[in-house]
């Protein structure tokens, strides 16, 4: 029996199971497919909870943390694996292409400025001086220096690596069936592979989560939401800076890419790339940077992101129960969140106190059915 069973081997899994193993604790993580391969590889790595989290309260908090936690999180896997997850604080621009876009952005902009975060407001010419690929339609728009972004696969390649290099047990391949139970306890999971036990059971499986604490009794609203994702090559497109606009994102990338998105979709569980979505895509972005017209295309993906009802991730143990626990629900912002998922969660698997996991608690759901 091991002391933690991680269900789930996307960002959030593995990033706790790096911080459970790095503590000393005996770790399993099982995943279905393959390592990362929904909501984690469905994105861009935007290290961005300034652009993110229009409004003060709870989430911004956490992004900010979680950006604050990401320096030293990155050198330490990197000095543990030898991978370079090409972490970049190039900062981010957030743009309006019309004057009626630029009125809330500068409220968000004021916002942000009276409680002290690291933003400009720019005009249109100030912006292209940061971002020279800029389209010259540009009228306003926010500039903040401090954010950027992180190449998810090399990330999620790290961590694969230093759970390893750490003692985890990583287990892919194996679909979870059902929670093994005795009692009040659920004391691991049966899947297609066999049963694994554990002292306590997490639930970190993305857009599956809600599934998966159904069989327990107790409803979380979580719901998968598809998103698109492109990539054209950076030859020929020298991008410095981050650029969002109303319709899509546009992220360079140090390894000769740009990554371009992203839909939403209610498409169920279903991940495939369709037309539409990818023309929802590249029509969204390239207003922005007219060069884009040239790129050479390079691939199109799209992965399961996990929503909530709320849009708040869910954080700690599943109310009536021991032995099992829940961190999922990120929805897009699972790259951002990861450290100080990792580090919040780990806290309370160690120490037992809900306190500082509020106001994320699964709890906070209890109106909804719940028997054992």
């Amino acid at each position: 029996m091991t002391d933690f069973l991680l269900v789930g081997g996307g960002i959030i899994g593995l990033g706790l199971a790096y911080e459970l193993s790095r503590r000393g604790m005996t770790v399993t993580v099982v995943e279905q497919g393959e390592w990362g391969g929904q909501a984690s590889s469905a994105a861009a790595g935007m290290l961005a909870p300034l652009k993110e989290f229009s409004q003060p309260g709870p989430m911004l908090e956490l992004g900010m943390k979680s950006l604050e936690l990401y320096p030293d999180w990155v050198e330490q896997l990197e000095a543990i694996t030898g991978i370079d997850v090409q972490a970049c604080k190039s900062g981010l621009l957030t743009v309006a292409l019309t004057e009626e876009e630029a009125i809330p952005l500068q409220e968000k902009y004021k916002r942000q400025k009276a409680s002290g975060y690291a933003v400009q407001w720019m005009t249109g010419q100030e912006m292209r001086r940061v971002e020279p690929l800029l389209t010259e339609e540009a009228k306003a728009g926010i500039y903040s220096p401090e954010e950027g972004h992180i190449n998810n696969r090399m990330l999620l390649n790290a961590l694969v690596a230093a759970c390893r290099r750490l003692g985890a047990t990583l287990v892919s391949g194996s679909v979870v069936t059902k929670m093994a139970i005795e009692g009040s306890q659920v004391v691991g999971v049966e899947t297609t592979t066999g049963p694994l036990r554990a002292a306590h059971t997490v639930i970190a499986s993305g857009a599956w989560a809600g599934i998966m604490v159904d069989w327990l009794g107790f409803s979380v609203p979580v719901r998968p939401v598809r998103g698109q994702v492109a990539s054209v090559s950076s030859s020929g497109i020298p991008l410095r800076t981050v650029i969002f606009g109303t319709s899509g994102y546009i992220t360079p990338k140090l390894d000769g890419k740009i990554v371009l998105g992203a839909t939403e979709d209610d498409a169920g569980f279903q991940r495939h790339v369709t037309l539409s979505g990818l023309s929802r895509v590249l029509d969204g972005v390239m207003p922005y940077v007219p060069a884009l017209h040239s790129a050479a295309f390079q691939q199109a993906w799209a992965g399961l992101r996990p929503a909530t009802a709320d849009s708040m991730p869910l954080l700690g143990p599943v109310p009536g129960w021991q032995g099992v626990s829940i961190a999922g629900g990120h929805f897009r912002n699972g790259i951002l969140l990861s450290p100080v998922t990792a580090k919040v969660m780990a806290d309370y698997l160690e120490s037992g106190r809900e306190e500082p996991l509020q106001p994320f608690l699964p709890s906070r759901f209890l109106g909804s059915t719940m028997s054992k």
